[in-house]
């Protein structure tokens, strides 16, 4: 299993945390790729000779931004297309997505412009993580929820959600917004 870091992280103190996740569930995560100042093409060889690859949380426009300067977007389709699998927690989950228009919804800054947050599109739908029963409530919430237009799992952080080709497999209580609704 390989992780790709979503920002520079010199200690490796998230990647070896997740490390220490993976193991207690048997599985060994033995490549790190950060997209910034410590990127290299074997780093990037070996991630996509493993199975899986996590794509971490963190800031989701700057890791989008990272994605796209290395020109990865169509290397990651390509690998699930050939059989890979990629895990996603927050903002990497997002990155999965058409679009990473719902970080605003978590409390990411997006500035980009709405054409520049094309993201993976490898699920079609669009993905809010850490969401609470507060927020559900929330006139402000709805009504940026509402701007998505688009179908938008919200996941409290004991949620997830599972795409197997085309089965969603669905964990907890995640709550689903036809945006419009159908």
């Amino acid at each position: 299993m390989g992780y790709i870091a979503s920002a520079p992280d010199p200690k490796r103190e998230y990647f070896s945390q997740t490390q220490q996740l993976y193991r207690k569930l048997n599985v060994q995560m033995s490549v790190y790729l950060e997209l910034e100042s410590e990127f290299t093409q074997t780093a990037l060889n070996a991630l996509l000779d493993c199975d899986v690859i996590h794509l971490s949380g963190g800031d989701t426009q700057r890791f989008l931004q990272a994605v796209k300067q290395r020109k990865l977007i169509a290397v990651f389709q390509a690998f699930v297309e050939n059989g890979g699998a990629i895990v996603g927690v927050s903002a990497g989950a997002m990155l999965l997505t058409p679009s990473i228009a719902s970080a605003a919804l978590c409390g990411d800054k997006v500035t980009d412009q709405q054409s520049a947050l094309s993201a993976l599109n490898l699920v079609d739908f669009q993905f809010v993580p850490h969401v609470t029963q507060d927020q559900l409530i929330d006139s402000e919430f709805q009504q940026q929820l509402n701007l998505l237009k688009s179908r938008t799992y919200l996941c409290a952080d004991n949620d997830a959600l599972l795409q197997v080709g085309k089965n969603l497999l669905v964990y907890g209580a995640p709550s689903l917004i036809e945006n419009p609704p159908r």
